[in-house]
C-alpha cells in the first residue's frame, strides 16, 4: 500500500470560491518524475518540484482533483513550503515501509 501524508496550510488552497487547509499526498511513482518532467524540466529544481506536488496530490480539503501547476503556483511560499515538507515526509513514510533486506 502506498503511504501518504496529510498536512495543513498556513493560508490555504483556493479551489472555486473554498478555501482548503488540509491536504493529502501520495508517494511518488515513476510516472509522476517522468510526467512532471514533460511538464517543467527537472533543472528547474522549484518548477519541477511544484508540477511533481501537483500530480502527488490526492486531496486538498474536501476537493479531489484533479491539481494542476496553476494551482500549486497560486499557493502563498508558506503554503508551497509546507507542501514541499509533505513531499519529503511521505518520501521517508515510503522508505520505511520497504521490506528490509535479509543479511547473511
Amino acid at each position: 500500500m502506498a503511504a501518504t501524508y496529510t498536512g495543513q496550510f498556513k493560508k490555504g488552497m483556493k479551489v472555486g470560491k473554498e478555501i482548503h487547509m488540509d491536504f493529502e499526498l501520495r508517494e511518488m511513482t515513476t510516472a509522476d518524475m517522468l510526467d512532471a518532467e514533460m511538464e517543467v524540466p527537472a533543472s528547474k529544481v522549484m518548477n519541477f518540484s511544484a508540477a511533481l506536488a501537483s500530480l502527488q496530490l490526492v486531496r486538498v480539503g474536501t476537493y479531489d482533483g484533479p491539481f494542476t501547476l496553476k494551482m500549486v503556483r497560486a499557493l502563498e511560499p508558506d503554503d508551497f513550503n509546507a507542501l514541499r515538507d509533505g513531499l519529503s515526509e511521505v518520501a521517508s513514510l515510503g522508505e520505511e515501509s520497504l521490506p528490509s533486506k535479509a543479511t547473511d
